[in-house]
């Protein structure tokens, strides 16, 4: 995975522990894809606190990710939800009673994920 595609992933798992400056400068950089000159345009602040301020947060989340490894566990879990689900529509018997129960509680687990 590309270096933006795994900040952005953080973004999403941890943005809210982000103070609110840095969640929203981090948002511009990553899901709106401004660069640092847009965002300070944007923002009224330098291009230098724009850059300090992305950096900060980067070190952030990635502090954040190395401690509590949410993002890995729930990557391996969804990993795993897949394998299940293509074990039970293999198996032939998806119509029966308890894949269907079965599929459908794997289904429940990913959307709480």
């Amino acid at each position: 995975m590309s270096k933006n595609l795994d900040m952005a992933l953080l973004l999403d798992v941890y943005g809210d522990m982000l103070t609110e400056k840095q969640k929203d400068t981090l948002t511009l950089y990553y899901d709106e894809d401004l660069s640092l000159t847009e965002i300070a345009e944007n923002t009224g602040i330098t291009r230098q606190g724009v850059h300090k301020c992305i950096r900060s947060a980067e070190d952030y989340l990635i502090q954040l990710e190395d401690t509590l490894e949410y993002a890995a566990k729930s990557h391996m879990v969804n990993e795993i939800l897949t394998k299940m689900k293509n074990i039970i529509e293999k198996s032939g018997q998806s119509d029966s009673k308890e894949m269907k129960e079965l599929l459908s509680y794997v289904e429940e687990i990913e959307e709480i994920i």
